[in-house]
């Protein structure tokens, strides 16, 4: 009789296990933007927001939490519970970049982070405040050459993907620039329209209207013609090969979220792109869609960060 109970008692348990397990997702999430507000990140991590609300019933909130290059705002999702509805909205840098030149960090993408679904790719160009006297990428690096001082290219923030850029265009221009990390895209984007910098690599569709009213110049774009902007040649096209690589953006979780409510997560987001005002609304913003969950999101990382690896060795790129 005892063995009887004993059995009953540790079926019941395992039972309440996997109820536990099969915990369905929760309708209040909240996701963490870890860069300033304004920048691609903010604006795509906002529509992702808005196609949760949509397609799960969800109450989503975003919440802004800049600082170390995305680092605070993975340690607020790795103190957070791992049942999906705590999630980080990322961007490639601080996944594939940043980890591989900066050790101290205390995250490790691989560990700590769980590809839920990549959304979308940046197209980025260059720009420069309108006082700058070069209208194309071969004036630029001309000026940067006889320049007394080095020009001053801001980003958004040492390590992320717009700093790779401004590492990679010194080496294959073979030039010097200053970098000038802020806390985000838009800040930095805010001093080259005021002309305390010079310039930086940004976001096509956030840069796109100062550009069209003359308060900044885009003198290039990174990888494809733009759009948005299809008169503003690569910089391949003139004659510097070795940037190509387009930034992404994607819905992460913190280690432990289940599968089935990562998959809910991307199921959700990929039903938004059945409507043309979602996409619509993307392409205004600078983005080109790039939807990929599970193994192909995961693949895409691996094979990413092999090629960011490969350069950072090559070009001996490190943190100034």
């Amino acid at each position: 009789m005892n063995r009887v109970i004993r059995c009953g008692v540790l079926l019941g348990f395992a039972l309440l296990l996997l109820k536990v397990g099969a915990q369905n997702l929760s309708t209040n999430m909240r996701i963490i933007i870890p860069l300033a507000a304004g920048g691609p990140t903010d604006i795509y991590g906002r529509l992702a927001a808005e196609a949760l609300r949509a397609n799960l019933k969800a109450t989503v909130v975003t919440e802004n939490h800049a600082g170390g290059n995305g680092a605070v705002g993975v340690n607020l999702l790795k103190q957070g519970p791992s049942d999906g509805s705590n999630l980080l909205f990322a961007s490639s840098g601080m996944i594939t970049f940043f980890p591989l030149i900066d050790k101290s960090i205390p995250y490790d993408p691989a560990k700590d982070l769980v590809p839920i679904v990549c959304i979308a790719q940046t197209e980025i160009g260059v720009i420069v405040a309108k006082n700058i006297a070069a209208n194309n990428l071969k004036e630029l690096v001309a000026l940067a050459k006889t320049s007394s001082a080095p020009l001053s290219f801001g980003s958004a923030g040492k390590g992320n993907i717009l700093h790779a850029y401004i590492e990679l265009l010194k080496d294959v221009a073979n030039i010097d620039l200053l970098h000038v990390p802020y806390k985000g895209a838009t800040p930095s984007y805010a001093d080259v329209l005021g002309g305390q910098i010079s310039g930086m690599f940004i976001s096509v569709g956030l840069a796109r209207p100062s550009v069209q009213a003359g308060k900044v110049k885009m003198i290039a774009v990174v990888g494809r013609r733009s759009a948005l902007l299809p008169d503003v040649p690569t910089i391949a096209e003139q004659g510097y090969a070795g940037l190509e690589i387009l930034p992404w953006f994607a819905i992460m979780g913190p280690k432990g979220i289940s599968q089935a409510n990562a998959q809910k997560i991307a199921e959700a987001i990929g039903k938004s792109f059945e409507t043309e005002d979602f996409k619509k609304r993307l392409a205004e913003a600078g983005a080109v869609p790039l939807v990929l969950s599970g193994q192909s999101f995961t693949n895409m990382i691996n094979s990413e960060t092999a090629i960011w690896s490969k350069l950072i060795k090559e070009k001996n790129i490190a943190l100034d």
